[in-house]
């Protein structure tokens, strides 16, 4: 006759104590209800409104802290926003939530405080290329970079948005353009054959009229369409 192993394992197995089955599964179910690090994070991100973190200061990479400063001038640079995580729109990969898990093991605690940097659309705004980046307030002005991932900004964007940093950028590059234009103009174009006057001060004649119409065409366009300039909306909630 031939061996069962299936009642030979569950005769092995009557030897045992019930009670420490019991507890094996009990702590599966408890293990099974409860949520994952994973989720728990997420659930921290997306709730998160940028409250201080009183943080373990010998565990932390001190290349990895920057001051309140640093962070405003690179988001009016880049016209970008620092704003609580509750406020992203976008997708945490994996990466950002292993530096979350990994920071709270070096803390030694659960980590609640988080901030943003990125571009305005990836940010859930009062009625309504990225490359954001994770922080965790620390106090004092400063915030502790824990991950970003992305594709990085186009290399182009500080140059373009520079003119919306503040109302002297764009008086700058308005004058700019017009001492530009004016300079490069050819003659032939800037002479009437009436002008008896030099070409130089048919130039300045030239560049105070291309001034004054492309002021008047920055205030009637650019600022129905760019209502803010950028060192107004870094910390903003709410659309341009």
């Amino acid at each position: 006759m031939g061996v069962n192993l299936h009642e030979k394992l569950s005769a092995l197995r009557s030897k045992n104590t019930t009670s420490a089955h019991q507890d094996l599964l009990d702590g599966f179910k408890i293990l099974l209800n409860a949520p994952s690090d994973g989720e728990r994070i997420l659930q921290n991100l997306f709730a998160s409104e940028g409250g201080q973190e009183a943080l373990h200061f010998d565990a932390l990479d001190t290349n990895r802290i920057y001051h309140i400063s640093d962070i405003k001038k690179l988001c009016v640079d880049y016209r970008l926003r620092f704003l609580d995580s509750k406020r992203f729109n976008g997708t945490f990969p994996s990466e950002a939530l292993d530096a979350v898990k990994d920071f709270e093991a070096t803390q030694g605690r659960e980590i609640k405080g988080f901030k943003m940097i990125a571009p305005a659309g990836m940010f859930k705004l009062a009625e309504k290329d990225k490359d954001p980046l994770l922080f965790v307030p620390m106090g004092g002005g400063y915030h502790y970079l824990l991950a970003k991932w992305g594709n990085d900004l186009h290399p182009l964007r500080k140059a373009l948005v520079y003119p919306f940093r503040d109302f002297e950028s764009l008086m700058k590059t308005v004058f700019g353009f017009c001492l530009a234009v004016a300079l490069l103009f050819p003659e032939s174009l800037i002479r009437g054959p009436k002008d008896t006057g030099t070409i130089l001060h048919l130039r300045v004649i030239f560049f105070f009229w291309m001034v004054f119409s492309t002021g008047a065409m920055t205030a009637l366009y650019g600022f129905s369409r760019m209502k803010n300039f950028n060192a107004n909306l870094w910390k903003s909630n709410y659309l341009d």
